[in-house]
């Protein structure tokens, strides 16, 4: 069967359809490698098809619950109204769907995991905290019961695939690295960037540190541009009441041009998770963002990040929950903006070289090549 004929099938009901993971990296290159790809989702902003993918809508939902009691029963009947040769899924509340598709379909089955969703639950502030112990550990254990009985599972980090492939050997790491093709600009050209520019871009929550990055920039001459959502909104109004406020630019949520854009022309890009386990051993998909638009990387000093960042020359670790030396690290580079420019050379470079999409994606081609090989001759 040639890949025209081969129909795949992106699920999610968490993700929206511009999930740069799911779309623009998983979802295009199977579709520029020849496979008929369609993506369910459910973000209400109606039915489309774009760049090779069939993208279909199950409508938003109005409340977290309803989403997920509903949500995945009206995506077990559109997926299976697809009759697709492989379904691939990217919540953990699908994995009840994924079990069924696999049961009721002659389809093979894919779940990807995004990240260690067991060690997520234990910090989700929104959740009781005497539930997230018990609902933690029923994700670990349906995980290990579903993901036992499909065809295959995809994840981000050398860590989080050390559980599953003792669960299921056809375990896959597909880094979640940029596109250097989003990146064009920012690769082939000397970026200018902004005198004494800080940025961070992506959810705006106290888990990443925004709070102690605010307090220590008060005694630093700078601006710090701030793109992305509040989560939870209020906790705007809790920063705004900091002094280091008047130094803040904000953008709101930005489009991908606007955060390349952004990125490119900052001097320093920040990404301060603090020291919980679904942080420590995880490698955020920004701080590679941050390289591949030549800007130097201030992040918190993880293991993962000593070796991969501050190692490699292109970027600062330090303590993220150090108000002190998170300010003395950016006086530092903002002192001596040329080895600020040096180091976000070097981690471009680094982009350019191992740790982009383009590095990545034959794995998540050859995995597909080898569930279709296993149907031949069925």
């Amino acid at each position: 069967m040639d890949k025209t004929s081969k129909s795949v099938c992106h699920l999610s009901t968490v993700h929206i359809r511009d999930d740069v993971r799911v779309f623009y990296k998983e979802c295009i290159s199977l579709a520029k490698a020849g496979y008929k790809v369609h993506l369910i989702v459910a973000d209400g902003k109606g039915h489309e098809y774009k760049s090779g993918v069939a993208i279909q809508d199950l409508g938003h939902f109005s409340s977290r619950l309803t989403r997920m009691l509903i949500a995945p029963v009206k995506l077990l009947f559109a997926a299976m109204a697809k009759g697709s040769d492989i379904y691939h899924f990217h919540d953990p509340e699908l994995l009840p769907v994924g079990l069924l598709l696999k049961l009721v379909t002659r389809a093979k089955v894919v779940y990807d995991a995004h990240e260690c969703y067991r060690d997520d639950i234990l910090h989700k502030d929104y959740l009781p905290k005497w539930s997230r112990w018990l609902m933690s550990e029923t994700i670990s254990r349906l995980e290990s019961f579903v993901t036992r009985r499909l065809d295959a599972v995809v994840t981000v980090t050398d860590h989080h695939a050390k559980r599953f492939i003792a669960i299921n050997p056809n375990t896959y790491v597909v880094c979640n690295y940029p596109l250097k093709s989003e990146w064009a600009t920012a690769l082939s050209e000397d970026q200018d960037k902004q005198p004494a520019s800080v940025c961070y871009v992506g959810n705006i929550t106290e888990k990443r540190g925004i709070t102690q990055l605010l307090k220590a920039l008060e005694s630093i001459d700078c601006t710090l541009h701030l793109a992305g959502a509040y989560e939870p909104s209020t906790y705007r109004d809790e920063l705004t009441k900091l002094p280091s406020w008047a130094k803040v630019k904000e953008y709101g949520y930005i489009n991908r041009n606007e955060a390349v854009n952004l990125i490119s022309s900052s001097l320093i890009g920040v990404m301060l998770f603090k020291p919980e386990p679904n942080h420590i051993n995880s490698l955020s998909t920004k701080v590679f963002e941050y390289m591949a638009g030549a800007t130097c990387v201030l992040v918190s000093d993880f293991p993962v990040y000593n070796s991969t960042i501050q190692q490699q020359g292109c970027g600062v670790c330090v303590n993220p929950e150090d108000v002190s030396a998170i300010s003395n690290a950016i006086s530092g580079l903002l002192l001596d903006p040329q080895d600020a420019i040096r180091m976000g050379q070097a981690g471009r470079k680094l982009v350019q070289d191992n740790y982009s999409w383009e590095s990545q994606q034959n794995t998540l081609l050859n995995a597909y090549q080898s569930l279709f090989e296993t149907n031949r001759g069925k």
